[in-house]
């Protein structure tokens, strides 16, 4: 992937990926998407080209640090208490009741910030931790004021404001990585694909593609056998005998969609891109009729249509790369 033929065969199948739903599309459509699809090129090709993308897990690190951030500030509060229990100067023991607040308050705004960031509201992820790191400093200021000395938790708060920046930091580097990502996908055909595919090449950028596409098969199969194993909880718990036979349908209809994707995998071991193009495109056939079962004459919203879509995202991914493999 790192050489000039990887990165332009990143960025070709990053092309076909603009235009993966329109792959069934009509004959007569193809002049039309064709044109658009050469302007996506010219977008995708120069982000990829620049590497102003980066592939770094920017979410894990802010995790990461913003976690050990909790268990040193955690470390701090008992520190604390226990020179609390010690304590017999007034002031000295006014100015470790307020750090022991102040701390407690902020391991709980570095938790909140860590739901924040999972949530993807990272401005509210990142006032959190400036709120933390205040708290933190207020600590210290009391120490200052009441004692004209530094608290016994300086070195302590040095450590947990550096993890808390560092948190900080990869938030707004993770920020900037998906604002390059939306930007470059604005114009596509598809830009909730395109953007999910663009983050499936960059996680994974150090396979080739025919790893890519063993991958992305496999986490549709993932997918697939996450939504049986929900429709085989629901047969169990739904009264609704309309409902029920619809279950039951849509239960055989992914049955049958796993059955393809796993048949997929051997065809691709063996370099039979054909078949293995087949399998995938008739499993996401299988999830759109228990769709269209579920919708009928009613026009009912399927209880399984949100893991569906992510089901047919993943799917999608592995058929672009599929055909892209089968083009070489």
């Amino acid at each position: 992937m790192g050489s000039l033929h990887g990165l332009l065969s990143f960025c070709f199948v990053l092309v076909i990926v603009l235009s993966s739903n329109h792959l069934t599309a009509k004959a007569h459509n193809k002049s039309t998407n064709q044109i658009k699809v050469e302007a996506d090129f010219k977008i995708i090709a120069e982000l990829a080209g620049k590497n102003s993308i980066p592939n770094a897990d920017f979410k894990g690190l802010a995790k990461l640090a913003l976690t050990k951030a909790i268990s040193n500030g955690n470390v701090i509060c008992q520190r604390v208490n226990s020179l609390l229990l010690k304590s017999s100067d007034m002031y000295t023991t006014r100015s470790l009741t307020g750090c022991s607040t102040n701390y407690k308050d902020a391991v709980g705004l570095i938790n909140k910030s860590l739901a924040a960031l999972d949530a993807k509201k990272y401005e509210d992820a990142k006032t959190c931790i400036t709120d933390a790191l205040a708290n933190s400093t207020k600590c210290e200021d009391r120490f200052e004021e009441l004692l004209q000395r530094n608290s016994p938790f300086t070195f302590m708060k040095a450590k947990f404001g550096l993890l808390c920046l560092t948190g900080l930091k990869h938030i707004n580097l993770l920020v900037q990585k998906e604002r390059l990502i939306t930007e470059g996908c604005s114009q596509t055909l598809d830009k909730e694909l395109c953007i999910s595919t663009v983050g499936f090449f960059l996680e994974n950028k150090g396979l080739g593609l025919h790893g890519l596409a063993k991958l992305a098969v496999e986490k549709a199969l993932q997918d697939g056998t996450r939504i049986h194993d929900h429709i085989s909880v629901l047969l169990k718990t739904t009264s609704d005998k309309c409902v029920l036979k619809k279950l039951k349908s849509c239960s055989a209809f992914y049955l049958t969609a796993i059955g393809k994707m796993k048949a997929s995998l051997p065809a691709l071991d063996c370099n039979r891109y054909g078949d293995a193009s087949t399998w995938v495109g008739a499993a996401i056939g299988s999830a759109e009729t228990c769709e269209g079962v579920f919708a009928g004459k009613s026009n009912t919203i399927s209880p399984l249509t949100p893991m569906k879509i992510e089901f047919s995202k993943q799917v999608s991914i592995s058929l672009v790369v599929i055909k892209k493999l089968a083009g070489n």
